[in-house]
Protein backbone atom coordinates (compact mmCIF):
# COMPACT_ATOMS: atom_id res chain seq x y z
CA UNK A 1 0.00 0.00 0.00
CA UNK A 2 2.74 2.62 0.79
CA UNK A 3 4.38 1.75 -2.26
CA UNK A 4 1.37 1.82 -3.75
CA UNK A 5 0.54 5.36 -2.50
CA UNK A 6 4.35 6.64 -3.17
CA UNK A 7 4.02 6.40 -7.06
CA UNK A 8 0.62 7.63 -7.10
CA UNK A 9 1.75 10.63 -5.11
CA UNK A 10 5.29 10.71 -7.27
CA UNK A 11 7.32 10.41 -4.29
CA UNK A 12 10.38 7.86 -4.67
CA UNK A 13 10.16 4.35 -3.43
CA UNK A 14 11.94 3.95 -0.36
CA UNK A 15 12.92 0.45 -1.08
CA UNK A 16 14.92 1.38 -4.00
CA UNK A 17 17.03 4.01 -2.12
CA UNK A 18 19.67 1.07 -0.68
CA UNK A 19 20.01 -0.40 -4.68
CA UNK A 20 23.04 0.61 -6.56
CA UNK A 21 22.59 4.09 -8.24
CA UNK A 22 22.51 2.62 -12.12
CA UNK A 23 18.99 1.61 -10.90
CA UNK A 24 17.66 4.47 -8.94
CA UNK A 25 15.50 7.42 -10.57
CA UNK A 26 16.72 10.89 -10.56
CA UNK A 27 14.46 11.88 -7.66
CA UNK A 28 15.93 9.16 -5.69
CA UNK A 29 18.95 9.95 -6.37
CA UNK A 30 18.44 13.67 -5.08
CA UNK A 31 16.86 12.44 -2.34
CA UNK A 32 19.51 10.40 -1.19
CA UNK A 33 22.21 12.61 -1.72
CA UNK A 34 20.37 15.67 -0.51
CA UNK A 35 21.62 17.94 -3.68
CA UNK A 36 19.39 19.79 -6.00
CA UNK A 37 20.09 18.81 -9.56
CA UNK A 38 19.85 22.56 -11.22
CA UNK A 39 21.50 24.46 -8.87
CA UNK A 40 23.95 21.25 -7.03
CA UNK A 41 24.89 21.67 -3.27
CA UNK A 42 25.36 24.84 -1.65
CA UNK A 43 29.26 25.80 -0.28
CA UNK A 44 28.36 25.14 3.11
CA UNK A 45 27.02 21.85 2.15
CA UNK A 46 29.73 20.72 0.62
CA UNK A 47 32.33 21.73 3.26
CA UNK A 48 30.32 19.42 5.38
CA UNK A 49 30.34 16.24 3.34
CA UNK A 50 33.89 17.18 2.64
CA UNK A 51 34.80 16.91 6.22
CA UNK A 52 32.64 13.97 6.52
CA UNK A 53 34.18 11.88 3.90
CA UNK A 54 37.32 13.01 3.27
CA UNK A 55 38.82 14.62 -0.10
CA UNK A 56 38.57 12.60 -3.18
CA UNK A 57 42.03 10.77 -3.69
CA UNK A 58 43.11 7.68 -3.68
CA UNK A 59 45.25 6.61 -0.43
CA UNK A 60 48.90 6.44 -1.31
CA UNK A 61 51.67 5.08 1.56
CA UNK A 62 53.59 7.35 2.76
CA UNK A 63 56.70 8.44 1.38
CA UNK A 64 59.96 6.77 2.75
CA UNK A 65 62.67 8.67 4.23
CA UNK A 66 65.92 8.97 3.28
CA UNK A 67 67.06 7.05 6.20
CA UNK A 68 64.13 4.29 5.31
CA UNK A 69 65.52 3.58 1.61
CA UNK A 70 69.20 3.71 2.57
CA UNK A 71 67.76 0.83 5.23
CA UNK A 72 65.87 -0.93 2.47
CA UNK A 73 68.88 -1.13 0.61
CA UNK A 74 70.80 -3.27 3.31
CA UNK A 75 67.39 -5.67 3.44
CA UNK A 76 68.96 -7.87 0.53
CA UNK A 77 70.09 -11.50 0.94
CA UNK A 78 73.78 -11.12 -0.64
CA UNK A 79 73.92 -7.67 1.36
CA UNK A 80 73.06 -9.13 4.53
CA UNK A 81 75.39 -11.81 3.63
CA UNK A 82 78.29 -9.13 2.84
CA UNK A 83 78.05 -7.65 6.48
CA UNK A 84 78.05 -10.90 8.01
CA UNK A 85 81.20 -11.73 6.32
CA UNK A 86 82.77 -8.21 7.22
CA UNK A 87 81.41 -8.77 10.94
CA UNK A 88 83.28 -12.27 10.41
CA UNK A 89 86.52 -11.28 9.25
CA UNK A 90 86.53 -8.52 12.42
CA UNK A 91 86.02 -10.71 14.75
CA UNK A 92 88.53 -13.13 13.49
CA UNK A 93 91.60 -11.09 13.40
CA UNK A 94 90.60 -9.30 16.75
CA UNK A 95 90.72 -12.97 18.48
CA UNK A 96 93.99 -13.86 16.22
CA UNK A 97 97.81 -13.07 16.73
CA UNK A 98 97.79 -10.09 14.34
CA UNK A 99 94.45 -8.22 16.56
CA UNK A 100 96.76 -4.97 17.18
CA UNK A 101 97.60 -4.90 13.82
CA UNK A 102 95.43 -2.56 12.22
CA UNK A 103 95.94 -3.46 8.75
CA UNK A 104 94.16 -7.10 9.45
CA UNK A 105 91.15 -5.58 9.74
CA UNK A 106 91.06 -3.96 6.45
CA UNK A 107 89.29 -6.78 4.41
CA UNK A 108 85.91 -6.29 6.97
CA UNK A 109 86.46 -2.87 6.59
CA UNK A 110 86.72 -2.28 3.05
CA UNK A 111 83.42 -4.55 2.79
CA UNK A 112 81.83 -2.26 4.81
CA UNK A 113 82.63 0.27 2.89
CA UNK A 114 81.22 -0.87 -0.13
CA UNK A 115 77.61 -1.76 1.51
CA UNK A 116 77.76 1.38 2.53
CA UNK A 117 78.52 3.49 -0.61
CA UNK A 118 76.30 1.20 -2.33
CA UNK A 119 73.34 1.96 -0.74
CA UNK A 120 74.03 5.37 -0.66
CA UNK A 121 74.36 5.67 -4.53
CA UNK A 122 70.53 3.90 -4.47
CA UNK A 123 68.93 5.40 -1.80
CA UNK A 124 69.66 8.99 -2.85
CA UNK A 125 68.94 8.17 -7.31
CA UNK A 126 65.28 6.90 -5.71
CA UNK A 127 64.72 9.77 -3.19
CA UNK A 128 65.50 12.72 -6.13
CA UNK A 129 63.17 10.91 -8.30
CA UNK A 130 60.41 10.38 -5.97
CA UNK A 131 60.71 14.31 -4.60
CA UNK A 132 60.53 15.36 -8.59
CA UNK A 133 57.83 12.94 -9.07
CA UNK A 134 55.52 13.99 -6.62
CA UNK A 135 56.60 17.87 -7.51
CA UNK A 136 55.00 16.99 -11.31
CA UNK A 137 51.51 15.29 -10.20
CA UNK A 138 51.35 18.22 -7.81
CA UNK A 139 51.54 20.62 -11.08
CA UNK A 140 49.30 18.39 -12.70
CA UNK A 141 46.22 18.46 -10.29
CA UNK A 142 43.15 17.98 -12.97
CA UNK A 143 40.26 20.18 -12.52
CA UNK A 144 36.40 19.51 -13.26
CA UNK A 145 33.61 22.00 -13.64
CA UNK A 146 30.54 21.21 -10.93
CA UNK A 147 27.66 23.01 -9.46
CA UNK A 148 27.61 25.05 -6.83
CA UNK A 149 25.77 27.48 -5.17
CA UNK A 150 23.57 27.81 -8.73
CA UNK A 151 26.52 28.38 -10.52
CA UNK A 152 29.43 26.49 -12.71
CA UNK A 153 32.05 26.60 -10.51
CA UNK A 154 35.97 24.45 -11.09
CA UNK A 155 37.25 23.07 -8.69
CA UNK A 156 40.11 21.02 -7.56
CA UNK A 157 39.21 17.01 -8.06
CA UNK A 158 40.06 16.56 -4.80
CA UNK A 159 37.48 18.42 -3.13
CA UNK A 160 34.86 16.56 -4.86
CA UNK A 161 32.26 15.55 -2.48
CA UNK A 162 28.68 13.14 -2.83
CA UNK A 163 25.90 14.72 -4.57
CA UNK A 164 28.36 17.32 -6.35
CA UNK A 165 26.49 17.84 -9.62
CA UNK A 166 29.44 17.52 -12.05
CA UNK A 167 29.44 19.04 -15.84
CA UNK A 168 31.68 16.17 -18.45
CA UNK A 169 32.62 17.64 -21.40
CA UNK A 170 34.94 16.02 -23.87
CA UNK A 171 38.72 15.57 -22.88
CA UNK A 172 37.19 15.51 -18.95
CA UNK A 173 39.01 12.63 -16.66
CA UNK A 174 35.68 11.47 -14.96
CA UNK A 175 36.64 13.09 -11.01
CA UNK A 176 34.38 10.03 -9.02
CA UNK A 177 31.86 7.71 -9.57
CA UNK A 178 28.95 9.21 -11.07
CA UNK A 179 25.71 8.93 -11.83
CA UNK A 180 24.40 10.31 -15.46
CA UNK A 181 21.24 12.24 -15.54
CA UNK A 182 21.85 14.01 -19.16
CA UNK A 183 23.55 12.66 -21.62
CA UNK A 184 24.40 13.82 -25.12
CA UNK A 185 26.69 11.61 -27.14
CA UNK A 186 28.82 10.85 -24.23
CA UNK A 187 31.93 8.30 -24.88
CA UNK A 188 34.01 6.95 -22.09
CA UNK A 189 37.14 5.47 -22.02
CA UNK A 190 37.02 2.54 -19.49
CA UNK A 191 40.05 0.15 -20.38
CA UNK A 192 41.83 0.96 -16.68
CA UNK A 193 38.91 -0.07 -15.68
CA UNK A 194 37.91 -2.92 -17.89
CA UNK A 195 41.01 -3.71 -20.35
CA UNK A 196 38.03 -2.75 -23.32
CA UNK A 197 39.81 -0.80 -25.73
CA UNK A 198 36.84 1.13 -27.76
CA UNK A 199 34.98 3.95 -25.94
CA UNK A 200 31.98 3.06 -24.29
CA UNK A 201 28.73 4.93 -24.88
CA UNK A 202 26.71 6.63 -22.00
CA UNK A 203 22.97 7.44 -21.63
CA UNK A 204 21.39 8.61 -19.03
CA UNK A 205 18.54 5.28 -18.39
CA UNK A 206 17.69 4.30 -15.51
CA UNK A 207 18.92 0.63 -15.33
CA UNK A 208 17.24 -2.22 -14.87
CA UNK A 209 18.24 -5.74 -13.33
CA UNK A 210 19.36 -8.32 -15.80
CA UNK A 211 16.62 -11.15 -16.55
CA UNK A 212 17.79 -14.89 -15.66
CA UNK A 213 20.26 -16.13 -18.07
CA UNK A 214 20.85 -12.76 -19.73
CA UNK A 215 24.95 -11.17 -19.69
CA UNK A 216 25.56 -8.66 -17.52
CA UNK A 217 27.62 -5.79 -18.93
CA UNK A 218 31.06 -4.88 -17.02
CA UNK A 219 30.05 -1.44 -16.03
CA UNK A 220 26.30 -0.07 -16.35
CA UNK A 221 25.56 2.49 -19.35
CA UNK A 222 24.39 5.32 -17.26
CA UNK A 223 27.80 5.35 -14.64
CA UNK A 224 30.99 7.04 -15.69
CA UNK A 225 33.72 5.88 -12.92
CA UNK A 226 36.62 7.61 -11.82
CA UNK A 227 40.11 7.99 -13.50
CA UNK A 228 38.24 7.37 -17.31
CA UNK A 229 38.44 9.78 -19.81
CA UNK A 230 35.58 11.22 -21.10
CA UNK A 231 35.65 10.67 -25.73
CA UNK A 232 33.17 12.84 -26.77
CA UNK A 233 30.03 14.55 -26.00
CA UNK A 234 29.01 16.58 -22.88
CA UNK A 235 26.97 15.06 -19.77
CA UNK A 236 25.82 15.89 -16.42
CA UNK A 237 25.01 13.51 -13.41
CA UNK A 238 25.44 12.93 -9.78
CA UNK A 239 28.68 12.06 -7.61
CA UNK A 240 27.69 8.89 -5.74
CA UNK A 241 31.37 7.91 -4.89
CA UNK A 242 34.41 9.42 -4.11
CA UNK A 243 38.10 8.81 -2.72
CA UNK A 244 38.81 5.09 -2.21
CA UNK A 245 34.93 3.83 -2.28
CA UNK A 246 34.96 4.60 -6.37
CA UNK A 247 35.47 1.61 -8.38
CA UNK A 248 39.29 2.84 -8.93
CA UNK A 249 39.73 2.81 -5.45
CA UNK A 250 38.26 -0.74 -4.80
CA UNK A 251 40.78 -1.92 -6.99
CA UNK A 252 43.88 0.12 -5.41
CA UNK A 253 42.91 -1.25 -2.08
CA UNK A 254 43.31 -5.01 -3.22
CA UNK A 255 46.36 -4.09 -5.31
CA UNK A 256 47.95 -2.29 -2.12
CA UNK A 257 47.10 -4.88 0.37
CA UNK A 258 44.01 -3.65 1.52
CA UNK A 259 42.36 -6.88 1.47
CA UNK A 260 45.04 -8.59 4.16
CA UNK A 261 46.61 -10.84 1.15
CA UNK A 262 49.54 -8.32 0.89
CA UNK A 263 50.90 -5.62 2.15
CA UNK A 264 53.37 -6.94 4.80
CA UNK A 265 56.48 -4.92 6.45
CA UNK A 266 59.80 -5.89 5.99
CA UNK A 267 62.19 -5.66 8.50
CA UNK A 268 59.35 -4.30 11.28
CA UNK A 269 58.70 -0.65 8.93
CA UNK A 270 59.57 -0.89 5.46
CA UNK A 271 56.64 -2.32 2.37
CA UNK A 272 57.56 -5.50 1.29
CA UNK A 273 57.93 -4.93 -2.10
CA UNK A 274 59.39 -8.40 -3.02
CA UNK A 275 56.76 -9.87 -5.33
CA UNK A 276 57.14 -6.17 -7.54
CA UNK A 277 60.84 -7.51 -7.91
CA UNK A 278 62.43 -7.14 -11.13
CA UNK A 279 64.46 -10.07 -13.04
CA UNK A 280 67.72 -8.48 -12.51
CA UNK A 281 66.70 -8.57 -8.59
CA UNK A 282 65.31 -11.75 -8.33
CA UNK A 283 68.28 -12.98 -10.35
CA UNK A 284 71.13 -11.13 -7.97
CA UNK A 285 69.13 -12.20 -4.58
CA UNK A 286 69.08 -16.40 -6.30
CA UNK A 287 72.70 -15.54 -7.05
CA UNK A 288 73.40 -14.44 -3.63
CA UNK A 289 71.37 -17.30 -1.93
CA UNK A 290 73.61 -20.04 -3.95
CA UNK A 291 77.01 -18.29 -3.02
CA UNK A 292 75.77 -18.21 0.57
CA UNK A 293 74.90 -21.88 0.68
CA UNK A 294 77.77 -22.87 -1.20
CA UNK A 295 79.88 -20.87 1.04
CA UNK A 296 78.51 -22.23 4.51
CA UNK A 297 79.15 -26.03 2.87
CA UNK A 298 82.49 -25.48 1.82
CA UNK A 299 83.57 -24.25 5.28
CA UNK A 300 81.59 -26.95 6.86
CA UNK A 301 83.53 -29.55 5.21
CA UNK A 302 87.12 -27.86 5.37
CA UNK A 303 86.02 -27.41 8.92
CA UNK A 304 85.57 -30.86 9.22
CA UNK A 305 88.10 -32.50 7.52
CA UNK A 306 90.59 -30.16 9.40
CA UNK A 307 88.97 -31.13 12.98
CA UNK A 308 89.51 -35.03 11.47
CA UNK A 309 93.33 -34.50 10.79
CA UNK A 310 93.88 -32.44 13.95
CA UNK A 311 94.98 -29.72 11.98
CA UNK A 312 96.45 -26.98 14.52
CA UNK A 313 97.61 -23.35 14.08
CA UNK A 314 101.56 -23.91 12.96
CA UNK A 315 102.35 -20.37 14.96
CA UNK A 316 100.84 -21.93 17.98
CA UNK A 317 100.59 -25.32 18.29
CA UNK A 318 99.16 -25.29 21.52
CA UNK A 319 95.67 -23.98 20.87
CA UNK A 320 93.01 -26.27 20.22
CA UNK A 321 92.47 -27.52 16.38
CA UNK A 322 88.95 -26.81 16.70
CA UNK A 323 89.28 -23.05 17.06
CA UNK A 324 91.73 -22.89 14.78
CA UNK A 325 89.70 -24.41 11.93
CA UNK A 326 86.69 -22.00 12.53
CA UNK A 327 89.01 -19.55 12.23
CA UNK A 328 90.14 -20.96 9.06
CA UNK A 329 86.42 -21.72 8.04
CA UNK A 330 85.45 -18.10 8.66
CA UNK A 331 88.32 -16.75 6.65
CA UNK A 332 87.53 -18.65 3.76
CA UNK A 333 83.57 -17.98 4.05
CA UNK A 334 84.70 -14.06 3.47
CA UNK A 335 86.93 -14.74 0.80
CA UNK A 336 83.51 -16.75 -1.03
CA UNK A 337 81.60 -13.36 -0.77
CA UNK A 338 81.91 -11.35 -3.90
CA UNK A 339 81.09 -7.89 -2.56
CA UNK A 340 81.85 -6.18 -5.74
CA UNK A 341 78.25 -7.39 -6.97
CA UNK A 342 75.88 -4.84 -5.29
CA UNK A 343 77.95 -2.01 -6.04
CA UNK A 344 78.91 -3.25 -9.80
CA UNK A 345 75.18 -3.59 -10.04
CA UNK A 346 74.53 -0.17 -8.67
CA UNK A 347 76.69 2.07 -10.68
CA UNK A 348 75.31 0.22 -13.74
CA UNK A 349 72.25 1.16 -12.70
CA UNK A 350 72.56 4.75 -11.95
CA UNK A 351 75.10 5.11 -15.02
CA UNK A 352 71.46 4.46 -17.07
CA UNK A 353 69.39 6.57 -14.82
CA UNK A 354 71.43 9.45 -15.23
CA UNK A 355 71.44 9.09 -19.21
CA UNK A 356 67.65 8.79 -18.76
CA UNK A 357 67.49 12.16 -16.85
CA UNK A 358 69.54 13.73 -19.66
CA UNK A 359 66.54 12.58 -21.73
CA UNK A 360 63.89 13.87 -19.32
CA UNK A 361 62.86 10.98 -18.06
CA UNK A 362 63.21 10.12 -14.45
CA UNK A 363 63.05 6.75 -12.73
CA UNK A 364 61.35 6.47 -9.19
CA UNK A 365 63.27 2.95 -8.65
CA UNK A 366 66.48 2.29 -9.53
CA UNK A 367 65.97 -1.55 -10.11
CA UNK A 368 63.60 -0.29 -12.73
CA UNK A 369 66.11 0.47 -15.52
CA UNK A 370 66.83 -2.67 -15.86
CA UNK A 371 63.54 -3.83 -17.02
CA UNK A 372 63.58 -0.70 -19.91
CA UNK A 373 65.74 -2.81 -22.65
CA UNK A 374 63.29 -5.82 -22.61
CA UNK A 375 60.29 -4.45 -24.26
Amino acid sequence: ILCWCQRGLGIPQMSNLNAGPEFQTEEQLVLKFRTDPINGLTSGQAADQLAQDGPNALEKPPRPTLLMLFIAQLCGFIIILLIIAALASIVVNATGTKKDDLLSYTTGIAIFVIVLINAGIAAYTENQAGGALEALAKMSQPNITVMRDGKDVSIDTTTVVQGDIVLLETGDVVPADVRLIEAKDVKVAEMCLTGEPDDVPKNAKVKTPAKPGEAEKLTPENMCFSSCNCTSGKGRGIVVATGMRTRIGEIAQHLTGGDGSSGGKRCGCLPDTSANQTPLQVNVEKLGAKIGMGAIGVCVVVFGIGLALDTKDPNNPESPSWLYMILIAVTLAVAAIPEGIPLCVTISLSLGSSSMVKEHVLVRKLAAVETLGSA
